[in-house]
């Protein structure tokens, strides 16, 4: 298990690195998104990733080698993803390098696997988890029968004092599901960030039942920020809710370079996708991040072509996107200010404090379909159990 002060030096590096290169306007990439395979047993309706194994798919051998290289470049974090990360033959060795150089190791994962990857899923500094809302809601977004399996996963990560943060992509199908993801959260000494999908500029036939109004956008941060300064668990700051709130664009526009004074006025900062961060495919293709992974306006490079990481890494420094209404554009940006590092440092601390919190009993975990803030509701609750096995 992580060590609690070899984490903070990490992290106190990380943001370190990410104001160093914010000041200076450098460019590095002190984060990097690796995706390790895009194979994964689930199908969730709104994934920017493809699900089958790619023909040029990075051997491990090779991501050692890529990490190597990304270390020299000055990488300080990497998040392994997929498809399902824990599905990669060699994930165990993958790990064991990346810890080795001092590196953030985290992880985002469909939890399936967690029961089985044990071992190695205790070598990471943290995992994210995606979880969707209550079973109705989660297996609209994510496929029937999903529900159980992920918070099966959840409560085995929490009962072996693994650091788990939850991720939780809305869409029409469950942005009524706030108030019980963060009982949920409450109840297992856990936060959770909220998400936009991240494909909602050129959207597909298929996803047009599930992709938010403006309004709907607008009305569902606005009750996070009530939310949250009542003192429920959400990851994201007052500050990035209120650039997602106050997005004066349609939530399907990018603000480019060339726009309007007044749209550019909106937001000064640079991004950090593409500055100070990377999404790697499984095949080598890189990207400045997951919403301009299916656009028409950049085309990726491959690090596996003969410029290697260097040519893929050059080919994204001058995106003609200013910012969009994505909130880790101003989130990351908001970690590099003093109170931004005041608010990471606080969480990894509260992180230690709750990670090895338990519940009454030892193999059977009650969770509530219906949260107790729904105080309207409170009568129609309904428990459900799980069994940790």
């Amino acid at each position: 298990m992580p060590n609690p002060l070899k984490t903070i030096y990490k992290r106190t590096r990380l943001f370190g690195g990410l104001a160093y290169h914010q000041i200076t306007k450098t460019r590095a990439p002190v984060i990097a998104y690796l995706l390790v395979t895009n194979r994964c047993q689930m199908s969730c309706t709104y994934c920017f990733v493809d699900h089958v194994a790619l023909p040029g798919e990075m051997s491990t051998e090779r991501i050692i080698t890529l990490v190597d290289e990304l270390y020299e470049k000055g990488t300080r974090m990497i998040c392994l993803m997929g498809g399902e990360p824990l599905l990669k033959p060699g994930i165990e060795k993958i790990v064991d390098h990346i810890v080795s150089k001092g590196i953030i190791c985290d992880m985002t994962t469909n939890a399936l696997l967690i029961k089985h990857k044990l071992a190695v899923v205790k070598k990471l500094d943290s995992i994210m988890i995606s979880l969707d809302g209550d079973e109705e809601a989660n297996d609209l977004n994510r496929g029937k029968g999903t529900w159980p399996k992920i918070v099966d996963g959840i409560l085995i990560a929490r009962e072996n004092g693994i650091t788990v943060r939850l991720n939780c992509v809305l869409t029409r199908k469950n942005m009524h599901s706030l108030e019980y993801m963060l009982q949920f959260a409450k109840d297992n000494g856990l936060f959770v960030t909220f998400a936009l999908m991240a494909e909602p500029y050129q959207t597909p036939e298929n996803l047009k039942e599930f992709t938010m109004s403006d309004e709907e956008i607008k009305e569902t941060y606005t009750k996070l920020k009530k939310l949250r300064d009542e003192g429920w668990p959400v990851l994201f700051s007052d500050h990035t809710l209120d650039y997602v709130i106050n997005y004066p664009l349609a939530y399907n526009e990018i603000i480019f370079k060339n726009a309007s004074q007044k749209a550019l006025d909106y937001y000064r900062k640079e991004c950090r996708y593409g500055r100070t961060m990377a999404y790697i495919e499984s095949d080598g293709k890189t990207y400045p991040c997951a919403a301009l992974w299916n656009v028409d306006f950049f085309k990726p490079k491959s690090l596996q072509d003969k410029e290697g990481l260097q040519g893929a890494w050059d080919n994204m420094e001058n995106l003609p996107c200013h910012t969009c209404f994505q909130p880790g554009c101003s989130e990351w940006n908001y970690l590099t200010t003093p109170e931004g590092v005041w608010h990471g440092i606080s969480f990894t601390v509260s992180q230690f404090f709750s990670r090895n919190k338990r519940q009454s009993g030892e193999t059977i975990q009650r969770i509530r379909k219906i949260s107790p803030i729904q105080t309207s509701q409170a009568k129609k609750e309904e428990l459900i159990q799980v069994r940790v096995s």
